[in-house]
């Protein structure tokens, strides 16, 4: 107990200083610096980086954005979001809060207790009005966030194992003489009201899949999806199925930052190979990772040609827009990545899926039935 209590009491002294609050569009510029300059571990890091707007994306309509930043010394050190929206949660529509984005500055690594207030301070913000459920990602080998936030510590949240989901990179095919049009995979007359019904006939039959309107469809515009955007299919047994190419670097970029020192030293040879077998290279420190996401997608589990037509569609759309790379996510225990890895040469990155409650705060892993899990990763 006098340990307990001492912990806590260093907990506060170190925290002193550091003061939490919602974000503004007065902290823009802070919270691009630090996105600017704090990567995601792992064996490749990654600057998750938000130019020129931060708050870009921040009032979608049916969408409740909150951002938590921590400033120490005027500084931003820390900063952390909650997405809340209607999401299909065992084949009802629940108000599901999605935490992404956190990242605490290098100047204050170790920092635990920020983190920990951070926590808190969220977790009082909810308090009145609290999603049904919350849910999050962390990539698989950023070993260090992972076991802080699964040893379930005091003051902080619980984080629930649920599952595994595959990030692929789908290189797009090179131009080549004659082939400058996609395939002929666009449905006529079909627009965001008809869009609409059908991601949510299918996003139903799965967790945490975001339901879609009209109107939340139209207003993703600015941010670089159109309904030209859009592609459709009939599969064969006559069901429609739809897909996106949504190219986000408008407002959100991926950067690669650096290396692991195993993978800088091979990444030559990786490449050589690439080169060879059609895999998707590794680019240069620096880079911006030159990739747009395959979203919206209402492809029936089992309706595999529909699935990689749509797919060959997305990737000459995007080859003829000189997008080298597609992103498209899936459960682990999805046939759907299956069929994309036996026919694509792809480059996969692992993260892990996690239900997050509080004490009275958000449901449990226990309260979802046995859907599968599909949330769209154009959204995480």
């Amino acid at each position: 107990m006098a340990r307990t209590v001492l912990e806590r009491e260093l907990t506060v002294a170190r925290a002193r200083g550091v003061r939490f609050d919602v974000a503004t569009r007065a902290d823009d510029a802070g919270i691009r610096r630090l996105l600017r300059e704090n990567s995601t571990p792992g064996a490749i890091s990654l600057l998750l980086e938000r130019e020129p707007d931060y708050f870009a994306d921040a009032d979608l309509p049916g969408e409740e954005k909150q951002t938590i930043v921590a400033q120490l010394d005027g500084r931003v050190v820390c900063v952390g979001n909650c997405a809340i929206r209607d999401r299909f949660v065992n084949g009802g529509l629940r108000r599901v809060g999605y935490l992404g984005g956190l990242r605490l500055d290098a100047s204050t690594a170790g920092r635990s207790d920020i983190l920990r207030r951070g926590y808190h301070f969220f977790r009082e913000l909810q308090t009145a009005a609290p999603a049904d459920f919350y849910f999050t990602s962390i990539a698989a080998d950023n070993v260090q966030a992972r076991n802080f936030l699964e040893r379930n510590l005091p003051g902080m949240p619980r984080y629930e194992l649920i599952g595994e989901f595959v990030t692929l990179l789908v290189r797009t095919p090179a131009a080549t003489a004659g082939n400058h049009s996609p395939p002929g995979h666009r449905e006529p007359g079909l627009g965001f009201p008809q869009l609409a019904d059908l991601l949510n006939s299918h996003n139903q039959q799965h967790q945490f899949a975001p339901h879609w309107s009209a109107p939340q469809l139209a207003a993703l515009k600015p941010l670089g999806l159109r309904v030209e955007d859009f592609h459709a299919c009939h599969d064969a047994n006559g069901r429609l199925a739809c897909a996106a190419l949504w190219d986000q670097r408008l407002f959100k970029q991926i950067v690669i930052q650096g290396y692991a020192p195993w993978l800088a030293a091979a990444r030559p040879a990786f490449n050589l190979v690439s080169r060879l077998t059609g895999n998707p290279r590794l680019p240069n420190p620096g880079d911006l990772l030159n990739a747009a996401f395959c979203s919206h997608l209402a492809i029936p589990v089992d309706a595999s040609k529909a699935l990689l037509a749509l797919l060959a569609t997305l990737q000459t759309t995007a080859r003829a827009r000189r997008i080298e790379l597609l992103a498209l996510g899936f459960a682990s225990d999805d046939m759907r990545l299956a069929t994309v890895r036996a026919h694509f040469r792809c480059r996969e990155y692992r993260s892990r899926l996690y239900v997050v409650n509080w004490p009275g705060i958000g449901s449990t892993a226990r309260e979802l039935d046995g859907r599968m899990l599909s949330p769209d990763v154009a959204l995480l």
